[in-house]
């Protein structure tokens, strides 16, 4: 049994997989001249192409405690700040939850959110993202609640631009690396049941690299073999060799009721 969120495998584990997929073919070895037509190659760009869009619990973490406010930002900006100060030191970033702005009851009263049964000294809310078009009229009012932010190349954007001092967080993915020294040792931070998508995604980009067109063609197809991910929400689209795959937080919450609340929001 492996712990919840945990690495289980290196890249070595998975390339017997990816010779399967392409029949054995002698071309899938690990001793090609070129290190980019090797299987190990195959797997690495395929993780990276799926962790950075997908979810996965292996790759979640929360960022520092940041204090932000008037002077504290870029070149003693009170709105802009760098995306790295809110992750971890070594750490790349690739899908974000809204960061999380720490209020006490006053600074609540002050931003005319009602303050029911507060009974801590603070109280955490998620911010909501804008479009950097929308968030523009907000950076320049000084003295506001930062409830809203946007994200500019390496900076976050925080409106209306803070007035006093808040701590903010930041859940996030980390985008998943490698040992570039040893690429088979490299750990694979996927589930088990993703093991087998990663493999073939990987036995695909084989096949290309060997023009064997008709079986990059046919693996695809079998990649995507749910039916149901083709026509249904949730699942759209989603690989999955024989049931599309579902992430944890969706298994997680299957049985919660969910709350829908209806609003606008400019652009």
């Amino acid at each position: 049994m492996n712990n919840p969120g945990s690495p289980t495998v290196t890249i070595n584990d998975l390339i017997p997989k990816v010779q399967a997929a392409l029949q054995n073919n002698p071309n899938a070895n690990e001793k090609q001249t070129n290190p980019e037509m090797r299987p190990s190659a195959w797997l690495r760009d395929s993780l990276r192409e799926i962790t950075a869009n997908y979810p996965f619990e292996e790759l979640k973490t929360v960022g520092p405690l940041v204090t932000i406010g008037p002077g504290l930002g870029y070149q003693g900006s009170n709105y802009a700040y760098p995306v790295s100060m809110f992750v971890n030191p070594g750490d790349d970033v690739t899908l974000t939850e809204d960061p999380v702005i720490f209020l006490n009851p006053q600074q609540l009263a002050q931003t005319g959110t009602a303050v029911v049964n507060v009974t801590s000294n603070t109280v955490a809310y998620a911010m909501d993202f804008l479009t950097i078009k929308a968030i523009q009229p907000l950076l320049f009012i000084q003295g506001g609640v930062p409830f809203k932010y946007t994200r500019n190349g390496t900076q976050f954007w925080f409106g209306s631009s803070p007035g006093r001092n808040y701590n903010v967080y930041l859940p996030y993915q980390i985008r998943h690396q490698f040992v570039d020294t040893d690429l088979k040792s490299s750990p694979v931070f996927l589930p088990p049941d993703w093991f087998d998508v990663v493999s073939f995604a990987a036995a695909e980009r084989g096949a290309v690299a060997n023009r064997w067109n008709e079986q990059a063609s046919y693996i695809h197809n079998v990649l995507y073999g749910d039916p149901a991910s083709q026509m249904k929400d949730g699942t759209l689209s989603r690989p999955g060799l024989i049931a599309a795959r579902v992430f944890q937080i969706e298994r997680d919450r299957r049985l919660s009721t969910v709350q829908l609340t209806c609003f606008a929001q400019r652009y």
